[in-house]
């Protein structure tokens, strides 16, 4: 028989030390630690995750809504950043995106300004899908800009 128990390591993240406490596995008779790959996975996660908020890194999480916001596929986002949908992929499943993707990334999160610009000075490089993707998602964001502006001025002028 096993049981559950929180468990306290510290997982080393390119030189930087994170202490987590997560549940683990113990062996009913000896108390001893034992592996499981589910419970392991989800204590080393919170260590990552860690790492990704002490150096500012996006988290697949961010990623992937980013995407779903905007209606993007990888292989769209991949066409719009220049990088591969390999790339993508590998971000939205964990791994850590070097600085200057970083960067990238989360200042087209950040601002949609910034894929205005993406998508306005390079139409010509993009498929007819991206470009209708990324139009159709800034229209409504500029649509519920005016409906914010229409409900203001009602209120300003009532």
């Amino acid at each position: 028989m096993a049981y559950q128990k929180n468990f306290t390591t510290t997982y080393t993240i390119n030189g930087h030390e994170y202490t987590v406490t997560a549940p683990a596995l113990f062996d009913s008779n000896t108390n001893e630690l034992i592996p499981d790959k589910k419970l392991d996975d989800q204590a080393a996660e919170i260590a990552r995750q860690q790492y990704r908020d002490e150096m500012g890194l996006l988290s697949p999480k961010d990623l992937k809504q980013y995407r779903a916001k905007v209606g993007l596929s990888q292989r769209n986002l991949a066409e719009l950043t220049g990088l591969s949908p390999n790339t993508i992929a590998l971000y939205e499943a964990g791994a850590f995106p070097t600085k200057a993707n970083n960067r990238m990334l989360k200042s087209l999160i950040i601002n949609d300004n910034v894929l205005q610009q993406y998508i306005t000075n390079d139409k010509n490089n993009y498929s007819d899908e991206l470009v209708s993707k990324v139009n159709s998602y800034l229209s409504k964001g500029n649509d519920i800009i005016e409906s914010q502006k229409s409900s203001l001025s009602l209120w300003l002028y009532s």
